[in-house]
């Protein structure tokens, strides 16, 4: 029992194979591009909670620096003249209590 193939035939089983190895291809790149984004989701919402962090960090540095210039001001304002010794005090007091504050919010946040 001979077959004959025909060119047209032959160029058919051709493309059929090529669209099956197509096919296989591009499964394996889905699979991939699934992991990929899943590692990308885990990394941005890193990313988030870092933000979040440098946020909340920012927000008590803040805090600090404004009642520490205060505390600076009047300092500066007592050896000047223009303010008692009670207040600058008072002042270094309050600029050293924000710090205490910041301190302990740090430690009952972790």
């Amino acid at each position: 029992m001979e077959m004959t193939i025909s060119l047209k035939d032959a160029g058919l089983i051709l493309l059929f194979i090529a669209l099956i190895i197509l096919i296989v291809y591009a499964i394996i790149l889905v699979k991939n591009l699934i992991v990929t984004i899943k590692n990308t989701n885990v990394i941005l919402e890193d990313a988030k909670v870092v933000t979040e962090v440098a946020q909340r960090r920012t927000t008590d540095v803040d805090g600090m620096l404004d009642n520490v210039i205060g505390s600076v001001n009047g300092i500066s304002g007592a050896l000047k003249g223009d303010e008692s010794v009670v207040k600058s005090a008072s002042s270094v007091a309050k600029a050293v209590t924000s710090v205490i504050g910041v301190v302990k919010n740090k430690k009952e946040k972790e």
